[in-house]
């Protein structure tokens, strides 16, 4: 009995003991239930987010229905901060993703915007009339300002084909009436040629005026405008008279060509 007596008395003592260890513990730390708010919200902005025409987003909307289900099964009085602080890493991984996606959708958008403007101004540039609110619609500033000397339309390549033998002509009959050569067989046949027209269609080889516009008019009747002009390049300046307003016409189609070139 005395034994019996002597253990409850031990068990007792343990029990006070434990009683008192209980009651000295801090207040548990409730959950900071607006940091559950703070994820709701959150995750509804992402929900909220369209769908964009940019990368995949199966893998991304995978992810965010995981986060929400264990947002649902957070305590609402009580909880495990530790969950909390992980469901908060997750949604800050997914909000991340949520960015790089709408700004991957953005450039898509911007750069599908920014073809259709240079198709629109390449098939006015072909017409050879002005393209001056075509050209307001290109953000790439390098051919805006390339193209901003020219806005008021540069000659078709038709045209410039159809004016070319006219322009060649008059510098032939220059070129003759200046030539050194006052033999009357030169003289007659210059004459003859200045009446008829006569020169070189077929492109040939010298470096005579003659020879160097039928190799111009030649790569202009392929469409090869920068090899035509190169040719007449070789001509004397004083020939080059009768050409110079078809020149500079050439010259400016080349350079709007060759800008919307680059930026295709």
């Amino acid at each position: 009995m005395a034994e019996r007596q002597s253990d409850l008395a031990a068990g007792m003592t343990e029990l006070v003991d434990r009683i008192a260890a209980l009651e000295a513990r801090p207040d548990p730390v409730p959950p900071d239930l607006s940091r559950i708010d703070d994820l709701d919200q959150r995750l509804g902005v992402l929900e909220a987010t369209p769908p964009g025409a940019g990368p995949d987003t199966s893998a991304l909307a995978a992810r965010l229905a995981t986060l929400e289900e264990s947002v649902a099964t957070l305590p609402t009085a009580t909880g495990d901060p530790a969950e909390i602080e992980a469901a908060l890493a997750r949604l800050a991984e997914l909000e991340a993703a949520a960015e790089a996606q709408a700004a991957a959708t953005a450039e898509v958008a911007r750069a599908a915007e920014e073809a259709r403007a240079l198709e629109a101004l390449a098939e006015v540039v072909v017409t050879g009339t002005g393209f001056e609110a075509e050209l307001a619609a290109i953000t790439d500033p390098d051919l805006t300002a390339a193209l901003a000397p020219h806005v008021a339309g540069v000659t078709p390549l038709a045209e410039l084909q159809a004016s070319f033998p006219d322009a060649a002509r008059a510098a032939l009959q220059l070129a003759r009436r200046t030539d050194g050569d006052d033999g009357w067989g030169s003289r007659l046949t210059d004459f003859l040629a200045d009446q008829t027209g006569a020169r070189s269609v077929t492109p040939r080889d010298g470096d005579d005026p003659d020879a160097i516009l039928s190799r111009a008019e030649f790569a202009l009747g392929e469409g090869r405008l920068a090899d035509a002009l190169t040719e007449l390049a070789a001509l004397p300046p004083d020939l080059r008279a009768p050409l110079e307003d078809w020149i500079a016409q050439a010259s400016a189609r080349v350079a709007v060509d060759s800008a919307l070139s680059e930026a295709m």
